[in-house]
């Protein structure tokens, strides 16, 4: 039976031309407009492709792009918008609460758009693989690919959800007009029951191990699924799932700290998900390309050099740290954590890349910060950064080809003691905190309560993808923390953009229960 191929976005193709020695890697994207062909559904050698284009959607800088990153960065206590006044200056609302202002703005919108054009090219890649299930031979294969496509979407959904508060389920056969939100909880419970309805259809293997490197495993969905139910105050899920994967076997602490966000750290033991972007140390051919992720808020400095004595890619200084979280680690007694979190200018790293001075226009800006009594930190987030000397030569630039690490097991730790102090009271999670706490070379500690779960989980986690100390700040109720300018009710979450309620002006009435299916 043949049909025509319609199940990837017309923005994105699948290249099958990979980098010598890398076959057994996800497949790559690449721009361009889709051919109009025909795709035989009894071919199962065909199956994986509407797979592969999910994969490719997520890694299009539509679950990490810069300025979505900016957006969840700035709403944490630790974390002031930098580069300079005039660069973005309408984000420096997010830090301040002023969402109203923001409404218009692109990047409002853009994060909705590439969260929902995940969930529509998944809706899209699960209609192509009932197509190719009513000839597969092999049926639990089927499964686990739609599982894998289910995963993503259940991501998006999540992500959503947490930064809109109420939000739509996406139906193409919905008209424009009759789009409605649905309650925050019902999405919430909605990926709750995806997630355990296809989590035993993943591979049970490390990521690392499997035949396309990097895979989604069904400890990146329980991974997911923890903190799902952190969200939603189910707190004998969230123990159940994060138990899952410390008693899994499959994962363990990475030793080095400072090395688990570089190179010898991508697809370690400790990476339950990541996506791929590396350049498989080529200096020519095909890669994920991660754009400006890591260049958006990378060091901005003047005067520095490379390792070689070459030119310093500076980035572009988008998030600054601020002094409150420098004060923090500091009174923990934190070491390498906070060494690889931190670095200040006219400093030599010691992999010998020197960092210059502060350019004076992000000066300018710190400097009027701290005028106005806010905070800001003379110094530069260091934590994802990717020395020179472990980059492709002929490929220099601020960040270099790195995955971007999303679920870790040092996380899965922290949920699992968690949950138990949830469940069981004080002390009941204190293993578990203390390994994480001893591979940072801290002390143990005994009797851990949620407070120090939250410190923890601050001092191990801030800076990177899942942005989550605003939303742990929320969820626990410690949104003191976030200044006097936070209001409890009215700036959890971000309004909807302008241009979808102008497309859809359903979207700006009350949430309709009963959206989402069972």
């Amino acid at each position: 039976m043949k049909t025509p191929k319609n199940y990837i976005l017309t923005l994105l193709a699948i290249s099958f031309l990979f980098i010598s020695g890398c076959e057994d890697f996800l497949d790559k994207a690449i721009e361009g407009q889709i051919p109009l062909e025909e795709i035989d559904y009894t071919d199962e050698s065909k199956m994986y492709e509407p797979v592969s284009g999910v994969y490719a959607r997520a890694n299009a800088n539509n679950l990490h792009h810069w300025a979505n990153q900016c957006m969840l960065n700035f709403r944490s206590d630790f974390i002031f918008k930098g580069a300079h006044a005039n660069d973005q200056p309408v984000m420096e609302d997010i830090q301040d609460f002023r969402y109203e202002s923001m409404r218009d703005a692109w990047f409002v919108n853009n994060l909705w758009v590439a969260h929902f054009g995940l969930i529509r090219d998944a809706d899209a890649a699960l209609e192509e693989l009932e197509r190719f299930a009513e000839h597969a031979s092999d049926q639990n294969l089927v499964r686990q690919y739609k599982a894998e496509v289910r995963f993503f979407r259940a991501l998006a959904y999540w992500r959503m959800a947490r930064i809109y508060g109420d939000i739509p389920y996406y139906d193409k056969l919905t008209v424009a007009g009759a789009l409605r939100r649905a309650p925050r909880m019902e999405a919430l419970e909605y990926v709750r029951k995806e997630l355990n309805d296809m989590v035993n259809h993943l591979p049970e293997q490390h990521p690392a191990n499997l035949q396309r490197k990097g895979g989604v495993t069904k400890w990146a969905a329980f991974m997911l699924l923890a903190k799902v139910a952190a969200d939603m105050h189910d707190y004998q899920t969230m123990l159940t799932a994060s138990q899952a994967i410390v008693e899994s076997g499959v994962f363990s602490l990475y030793p080095d700290f400072y090395n688990l966000f570089k190179r010898p750290g991508e697809f370690s033991v400790e990476n339950i998900f990541e996506m791929n972007h590396t350049d498989f140390g080529s200096a020519s051919g095909n890669t994920s390309w991660i754009d400006q992720y890591y260049v958006a808020h990378g060091i901005k400095q003047q005067g520095g050099t490379r390792y070689d004595g070459g030119s310093f890619n500076s980035g572009w200084g988008f998030s600054m740290p601020a002094q409150k979280y420098i004060d923090f680690m500091e009174e923990r007694g934190e070491g390498i954590r906070l060494e690889t979190s931190i670095i200040y200018p006219n400093t030599t790293t010691i992999d010998g890349d020197s960092i210059g001075r502060i350019p004076a226009d992000l000066q300018a800006l710190l400097d009027r910060y701290n005028d106005e009594g806010r905070g800001a930190a003379e110094a530069f987030w260091f934590k994802n950064y990717l020395p020179y000397n472990q980059q492709t030569p002929g490929r220099y630039q601020y960040g270099g080809f790195n995955n971007v690490r999303i679920f870790r097991y040092a996380e899965a730790l922290l949920l699992y003691a968690e949950a138990l102090i949830h469940v069981n009271g004080p002390g009941a999670g204190d293993t578990y905190i203390n390994q994480v706490r001893d591979r940072a070379g801290m002390p143990p500690i005994s009797g851990a309560t949620i407070d120090d779960i939250l410190d923890e989980r601050a001092a191990e986690l801030e800076f990177e993808w899942g942005a989550d100390r605003f939303f742990d700040l929320v969820r626990l109720d410690r949104t003191g923390e976030l200044g006097p300018n936070f209001v409890k009710g009215e700036h959890e979450f971000y309004p909807i953009p302008t241009v979808q309620i102008d497309l859809q002006p359903g979207l700006a009435e009350p949430p309709v229960p009963g959206t989402f299916p069972n």
